[in-house]
């Protein structure tokens, strides 16, 4: 008998691995896996957030650069009746009940200050505008409120000077569509200085990826009169040459794009760094097409619109091809047989306004833009076989000399008349410059009889040899 414990059995296995020491090593594995699993799940968190991160700062930067470019817009547009200025584009419509039975609610982020009770205006595709009014403001919290200023809002609309409804399909859509364009700039600036197209700029870079937004901002490209750069220089005697800017494009050996403004505002408050670079600060009018024309030549890769800001908006060549295949392209420089539904209603031949007896009548002073327009005038003329004269004269206001235009007399015949005041505005616009504004007469021979013509010898004349 063992003095001390039991004696050991040689016939048992000895066991080589305590069970202790194998729970330990696997242990350490599987906490070792787990660590790397919860740290792997901690990056992808931190990704996250990351990006989430990123993408508030990138809303926030776009929110603070619509802003500022807003401001921008909005100061080229003082107010004149006491109400500051206002944009706001239409991101959708809210079918709630509104305040008033027949009214409509859009929702969007206001540029400026507004006020309830305002009468205002809506920019919209196809429609030049219509009026409405303010009946109800809130603001991102829902709350009634009776003024704005800057921040995210649903404005309650009256029905305004919008057209009934034709069709069950009719009532059931929006008045007022999305990414249209809310303004209370007065109609004629708002037409002629074109807001929309700036004032949808602003929020291009929160919308680009949008269709629907893209397709609205090219028709108002389509509806806006652009002011191009341009250097004028003289070559000999009444002879000028011009010559147009070009931007170098960011694609090495890519063709120059030309530049051209939104607006004579924009222009006229970059005409000073114009003049630096070049001496391209003679402004040109052109419409789409005309633009289009330059834009697509074999010089140009496209146009840039604003180029000194406050929003660039570049359109290259493939863009500018795409749009003058278009319908609404067509409908608005061409006639198109394929969208009839579309086509505006004939414009009846204007008759002479008594007015004029109000106005000094006066031959163009030679020289300047009045050679260019008598060229082109002539190259018109003699281009369209239905047209005998054409006249080209200037009218001053006795009371207000600074109120002056052009009148363009045309003989043709009366079914023509239309159709060729609008071909002669279009060659005759891009070179008004020191006047804005020109009338078109049909020629009647009891009106503008002999004593008439001996005092303003014809512009153009088929007869002449």
């Amino acid at each position: 008998m063992a003095l001390f414990g039991k004696k050991k059995d040689e016939n048992k296995p000895e066991e080589k691995n305590a069970p202790n020491s194998i729970n330990s090593k696997e242990m350490d594995i599987i906490l070792q896996a787990r660590q790397e699993e919860e740290e792997e799940r901690k990056a992808r968190i931190a990704e996250r957030e990351a990006e989430q991160e990123e993408y508030r700062n990138a809303i926030a930067e776009d929110m603070t650069r619509a802003a500022e470019a807003a401001a921008d817009v909005i100061s080229m547009f003082p107010a004149t009746d006491g109400n500051e200025r206002f944009f706001m584009l239409v991101d959708a419509n809210v079918y709630t009940d509104p305040v008033n039975e027949g009214d409509e609610i859009v929702t969007g982020y206001l540029r400026g200050k507004i006020r309830k009770g305002q009468e205002i205006r809506v920019f919209s595709g196809l429609d030049d505008l219509n009026r409405v009014t303010v009946n109800a403001i809130r603001n991102d919290d829902r709350e009634l409120i009776d003024e704005a200023c800057n921040e995210k809002v649903e404005l309650e609309l009256s029905k305004g000077d919008f057209k009934d409804p034709e069709s069950p399909d009719e009532e059931k859509e929006s008045r007022v569509r999305n990414f249209s364009i809310l303004t209370n700039l007065p109609a004629k600036e708002g037409m002629n200085d074109g807001i929309r197209l700036p004032a949808m700029l602003c929020e291009f870079s929160r919308y680009q990826g949008d269709q629907e937004f893209f397709g609205q901002l090219m028709n108002a490209a389509m509806k806006t009169e652009f002011i191009v750069p341009a250097k004028v220089t003289g070559v000999s005697g009444n002879q000028k040459r011009v010559a147009f800017a070009g931007l170098q494009s960011k694609d090495k050996g890519g063709k120059l794009m030309l530049p051209a403004f939104s607006s004579m505002k924009a222009f006229e408050k970059q005409k000073a760094m114009l003049t630096k670079t070049g001496g391209f600060n003679d402004g040109i009018n052109m419409d789409f097409a005309q633009l289009c024309g330059i834009a697509r030549d074999e010089n140009h890769g496209g146009c840039v619109v604003d180029p000194l800001g406050p929003v660039i908006f570049s359109l290259p060549k493939p863009v500018l091809d795409t749009a003058v295949n278009t319908i609404q392209f067509r409908y608005l420089f061409g006639e198109n047989k394929t969208a009839e539904i579309l086509k505006p209603a004939p414009r009846e031949a204007e008759k002479p306004s008594p007015k004029l007896k109000e106005f000094n009548v006066l031959n163009l002073v030679p020289g300047g833009e009045s050679n260019y327009i008598q060229d082109a005038v002539k190259k018109y003329g003699g281009s369209h076989a239905d047209i005998s004269k054409i006249y080209v004269v200037m009218i001053v206001a006795v009371e207000f000399p600074q109120d002056k235009a052009y009148v363009c007399i045309v003989d043709c015949p009366k079914e023509k008349f239309d159709m060729n005041c609008k071909g002669l505005e279009k060659v005759i616009r891009p070179y008004m410059r020191t006047i804005r504004n020109i009338q078109f007469r049909p020629y009647d021979k009891e009106q503008f009889g002999g004593e008439f013509t001996e005092r303003y010898p014809w512009t153009y004349n088929k007869l002449s040899f």
